[in-house]
């Protein structure tokens, strides 16, 4: 084998252990980079497991506060009762049911006798209508008569009357008021037109 050839067989030799160097390479960055998704799953399920503690730690302190108001709300009643029961003045349920009963009636009274106002107050005010209607309407029928007595006792000049006679008629043979005459109504006797008896 001559030098040349050596030298391209050294160098094939070269590239395919190069090759499989780099595969080793990506074969390691590949496992470490498995490792580190499966860290992150891991972890990434962690929180979700937290977040799910978390909300059932707060469920549960609802509940708590819950049932630490009812249990505020059954002392406070407790008392309450207590004091009842050792009040001096408290005489037993049937007293306070009958100091319950005069209480409504006393209600039902009071609504009663408003009503009854508000009746009153209501026909007052009919009534007080129904009169200014009646005074309005006297009022009118009053102008109405002392229109009408206005209207018959002055009448205009020359109604009903005789004209007076004009300066025609107040010549010769009219008659005058008097009835004087300086022509008489009867016509004279010399009148053509008259025919003596036969």
């Amino acid at each position: 084998m001559d030098a040349e050839t050596e030298s391209v067989y050294e160098e094939r030799c070269g590239s395919q252990l190069g090759d499989e160097q780099n595969e080793d390479i990506a074969d390691v960055e590949l496992d470490e980079l498995r490792r580190v998704r499966r860290a992150l799953l891991k972890m990434n399920q962690g929180m979700e497991n937290v977040q799910r503690q978390i909300k059932y730690f707060n469920s549960n302190v609802s509940q708590t506060t819950q049932l630490l108001d009812i249990w505020v709300r059954v002392l406070s009643q407790t008392m309450h009762n207590q004091g009842y029961l050792q009040s001096p003045e408290w005489h037993g349920g049937q007293t306070d049911i009958a100091q319950l009963e005069g209480l409504v009636q006393r209600d039902i009274q009071r609504e009663e006798e408003a009503e009854r106002k508000r009746r009153a107050a209501e026909m007052e005010r009919e009534e007080r209508e129904k009169e200014a209607r009646e005074r309005r309407e006297r009022e009118h029928r009053r102008a109405e008569q002392e229109a009408e007595a206005r209207t018959t006792q002055v009448r205009p000049r020359g109604v009903g009357r005789r004209p007076p006679p004009g300066p025609a008629a107040r010549g010769r043979g009219a008659p005058t008021r008097r009835g004087t005459q300086r022509g008489s109504l009867i016509p004279p006797a010399t009148n053509s037109r008259l025919r003596p008896p036969r």
